[in-house]
């Protein structure tokens, strides 16, 4: 269906796609994967046609409908959420030629049009869109938001949702879909799971999320974040990830044995030249004239082995030494007296007067306690914890924040990054570092000496979420608020996070749609917030379960 062919790409001097080849059948489904930064979505908008390679060429079979997803979808118009659907799908274009074209239905040129279209029109389920439509928002969560509201008053996580039934209502025949999880809930991403399995459609997939991937995905297109190469593997995304442990593994110990391979014969090399040396040079007494001739050719003999063996290591098949960037770890330390009560919610309604309240709701969070917050976008989630963590106030109720809490809101701070800063001056104006201790902390986070004297403007969502974490970790913070701390970290950081809430002492407060984010995040307290009441389940595992249902019942309904 579609063939890469010696991609190359490159901003200015930044090179960022080098001789990228590879080949995508009908059906198969692949995930793009590599650092952030590496060209990801360089890569889909070149295949998607949005921008030109500098070389190489995109080979697509002809009559296939493409349809991507990028991670902004600001950019929907003013229209309401039915007109946007049907416009996208090109239901509306069909509707509309078929009606041009009915006039004069005696024209047999008119009436071969007619067939034409009808037929294309009945292949993407025009006399039942707006059943399909209702099935596939319903999936998505959007079965109470009305379809004549207008997509510019939706929040981002309902606007990725329009446009992601956008395209799949269209019938497309190759979906391009960078971070298609970043702002769907824990019920509309296992919607769009199922739905990509029973779908005949070619997938190119960007995204964090592995559980996601595991269960879509059987192709792996790997960039190489050193050489800017892409490197082909099959099986899902876990096999990937054992084979690429394994491969680095291997790797490293081939170039270990032959470097001690070269290193051996390195010094015989050594030991001969030295005979040789030793030989040549070697005078004796006006009677020694024999032995004076046997060293001197024993040396010849020392030479020339020196020089075969010098031969044989310049002949070798040289293995490259693995190139690993150095390991990414989050130092995190809380401090706290263990057994205060740090937070508690009493009958707090929380929300902005007027427009959106949720509540009256209770909750008690005490020092080292784990809890997660479900639910679908748009309940008020982030509303919540704004409330918890001073953002805004509570409309009505009451707040008790422990006075000893230091709290580390990835949301919030993400929102008030100073972004003409430099990372030095942000860390060393937050928490009173020298300058040194300042550039000590980034280092440890992945940030390089140039990068750290840049201004924040110039990071990644990905960069960003880093420096926070740096800074959460020089202010020693006892409670971390996270709400989807997924959606922006690459997995080298995701599982460095993982790492660190797994000794981290302090309290967490956890919205997440990542399943193995939040199960290595052993949850103490799973609630579910749903029409403005938060409720305590069993586990979050249930919720799963419950979603898994429900999608399953409406895709037979498609």
């Amino acid at each position: 269906m579609i063939k890469a062919q010696k991609i190359q790409k490159s901003y200015g001097s930044l090179l960022v796609l080098s001789d990228v080849s590879f080949s995508l059948g009908r059906g198969q489904k692949a995930a793009l994967v590599g650092r952030n930064g590496t060209g990801k979505t360089t890569l889909l908008k070149i295949v998607a046609g949005l921008e030109e390679p500098d070389a190489g060429k995109i080979v697509i079979a002809r009559d296939v409908c493409i349809g991507y997803l990028p991670q902004d979808t600001n950019f929907l118009g003013n229209e309401s959420i039915m007109d946007y659907l049907r416009q996208v799908s090109g239901i509306d274009a069909l509707e509309k030629e078929m009606e041009t074209l009915s006039v004069d239905l005696n024209n047999p040129e008119n009436a071969k049009s007619y067939d034409k279209v009808q037929s294309k029109y009945e292949h993407l389920g025009g006399y039942s869109f707006a059943h399909k439509v209702e099935v596939m928002l319903s999936g998505f969560g959007f079965e109470d938001v009305p379809l004549d509201r207008y997509v510019s008053n939706l929040s981002s996580g309902q606007k990725s949702k329009v446009v992601l039934a956008g395209i799949l209502l269209k019938g497309v025949d190759l979906l391009l879909l960078d971070e298609p999880t970043n702002n769907l809930d824990l019920p509309a991403l296992i919607w769009l799971e199922d739905f990509l399995q029973k779908s005949e459609a070619s997938c190119i997939i960007v995204s964090h999320d592995r559980r996601f991937l595991d269960r879509v995905v059987r192709k792996i297109f790997e960039l190489d974040w050193h050489t800017h190469t892409l490197t082909v593997t099959g099986g899902a995304y876990s096999d990937y990830l054992e084979m690429a442990a394994k491969r680095m593994t291997g790797q490293k110990e081939e170039y270990r044995l032959q470097q001690e391979e070269i290193e051996r014969l390195s010094e015989r090399v050594r030991a001969k030249k030295a005979d040789a040396a030793k030989g040549a040079h070697w005078t004796g007494s006006d009677n020694d004239k024999f032995l004076r001739g046997f060293k001197r050719d024993r040396a010849g003999k020392s030479s020339k082995a020196a020089k075969a063996i010098e031969k044989r290591i310049e002949q070798m098949d040289k293995v490259e030494k693995p190139v690993e960037r150095k390991p990414f770890e989050i130092s995190l330390e809380a401090e706290a007296d263990s057994g205060t009560l740090d937070v508690r919610l009493t009958n707090v309604v929380a929300g902005y007067p007027g427009t959106f309240s949720i509540g009256p709701l209770s909750l008690e969070a005490r020092y080292g306690d784990r809890i997660g917050i479900m639910g679908l976008n748009g309940t008020g989630k982030s509303t919540l914890l704004k409330t918890i963590t001073g953002q805004i106030g509570a409309l009505s109720g009451k707040v008790e924040i422990s006075s000893g809490i230091k709290i580390g809101n990835m949301m919030q701070e993400h929102e008030t990054l100073p972004r003409e800063r430099t990372l030095l001056e942000f860390i060393a104006e937050r928490t009173s570092f020298s300058h040194q201790d300042s550039y000590a902390k980034l280092s440890k986070f992945g940030f390089d000496e140039r990068q750290a004297g840049l201004p924040i403007s110039t990071l990644s969502p990905g960069g960003r979420s880093r420096l926070l974490l740096a800074l959460f970790s020089a202010q020693s913070v006892n409670m971390l608020v996270l709400d989807e701390p997924t959606n922006h970290l690459d997995l080298e950081a995701l599982d460095a996070l993982e790492e660190t809430l797994e000794t981290y002492r302090g309290t967490v407060l956890l919205v997440s749609h990542d399943r193995y984010f939040i199960e290595k995040a052993s949850l103490d307290t799973t609630y579910v917030l749903s029409d403005g009441i938060l409720t305590k389940i069993p586990d979050y595992k249930t919720y799963v379960e419950s979603a898994e249902k429900r999608a399953r019942k409406l895709l037979k309904l498609l």
